[in-house]
């Protein structure tokens, strides 16, 4: 019976059984292509455990770096002031649907498309009320809220913030609310309750789109 073929498990070429040599469970041509195989195989085992290595150090630290964001208060507050952002804008377009008025710039009275949550005291300025109704009105963003830092004072052509509270809620109402926005508070917030409130916004935010564009 004529020997069979068999590939070398290093350069693959076929020869008689009786030719190759074997190494452990493989045949190979000679020992030097063992050798090769044998290294070859070592290097290769070396490298996916480094790479397995460099995976698992890599899944630690995102893990480590999701609870430390999941506890840092400035990262929850950054997160929550996005989403809040995005509620007032939706409760004030609710606000002028409401009464049937054409939405505008609390700063400058125009209507627009691109707006925004304007602030009457700054996240900077009075962090306490950043998730404040009281201090939040709908604004237009690039022009009063970003071009003019909010407007606050108005110019030559537009009212200006404070009048705009004036014209929407009377002289009396507007005083209380910039009285109300002046006060120093200090507010200690807390990672879990931040992220709590974030979860109600986003709740009144999903009510509120329903509401408005369906």
């Amino acid at each position: 019976m004529a020997n069979s073929k068999k590939a070398c498990k290093y350069c693959g070429d076929y020869r008689q059984v009786d030719e190759l040599m074997r190494f452990g469970k493989f045949l190979f041509c000679d020992i030097d292509q063992a050798i090769l195989w044998l290294s070859d195989k070592q290097a290769a085992d070396k490298e996916r455990a480094i790479k397995r290595a460099a995976k698992e150090v890599k899944q630690k630290n995102a893990k480590q770096k999701r609870e430390f964001y999941d506890n840092d208060v400035n990262h929850q507050l950054g997160l929550t002031q996005i989403v809040f952002n995005k509620l007032r804008k939706l409760q004030e377009l609710k606000w002028f649907s409401d009464n049937g008025i054409e939405p505008t710039c609390i700063s400058c009275d125009k209507p627009n498309m691109d707006w925004c949550c304007g602030h009457l005291k700054t996240v900077g300025s009075q962090g306490a009320i950043r998730f404040d109704e009281v201090n939040t009105y709908l604004q237009c963003n690039r022009y009063c809220n970003k071009g003019l830092s909010g407007n606050i004072n108005g110019n030559k052509t537009t009212r200006g913030y404070i009048q705009g509270l004036k014209d929407r809620f009377g002289e009396k109402k507007a005083q209380e609310i910039v009285d109300y926005c002046e006060v120093d508070r200090v507010a200690k917030w807390d990672a879990g309750e931040v992220k709590k409130m974030r979860i109600a916004m986003r709740k009144e935010i999903r009510v509120l789109e329903r509401v408005l564009f369906t």
